[in-house]
């Protein structure tokens, strides 16, 4: 098996990989898009039309485009890497012991392309099925 490299910036470009802009871009607010390192809240469907225009010029000139969302819920299909990436997803020092079985069942339960999305663009409070629990962590959300 051989080994890609990149020998050159200034080269042919034959194969990329692009993240479309998905539902991460509906979960800005006035209030986290800074802490997202966002300068200003995105038009998503604009943003949506100007990636996928862009993603056709590279296809016209001959590369190969794959998306970041595919190839990751690929992988998310694949229940070894499902497992090991929730083990450090649904982890007590990311979202505090009393959350990492209510998030670990939701993820369990999702497809690999809706895992994938929930993945980039973040959960929710709504997204998970809890009513005021004991967390520390739930509240300052």
């Amino acid at each position: 098996m051989s080994t890609l490299r990149v020998d050159s910036e200034a080269g042919r470009l034959h194969q990329v990989i692009l993240h479309r802009p998905g539902l991460e871009l509906a979960r800005l607010t006035p209030g986290n898009v800074d802490e997202l390192l966002f300068d200003d809240i995105l038009w998503a469907k604009r943003a949506r039309e100007e990636h996928d225009a862009f993603a056709q010029v590279l296809r016209d000139h001959g590369v190969r485009v794959h998306h970041y969302t595919d190839l990751l819920a690929k992988t998310l299909d694949l229940p070894p890497a499902r497992a090991w990436l929730l083990d450090r997803v649904a982890a007590p020092a990311l979202v505090g012991p009393a959350l990492v079985e209510p998030v670990r069942d939701l993820c369990e339960q999702l497809d690999g392309a809706t895992l994938a999305e929930y993945l980039i663009g973040g959960v929710l409070k709504n997204d998970l099925p809890l009513h005021n629990p004991h967390s520390l962590h739930w509240h300052t959300l």
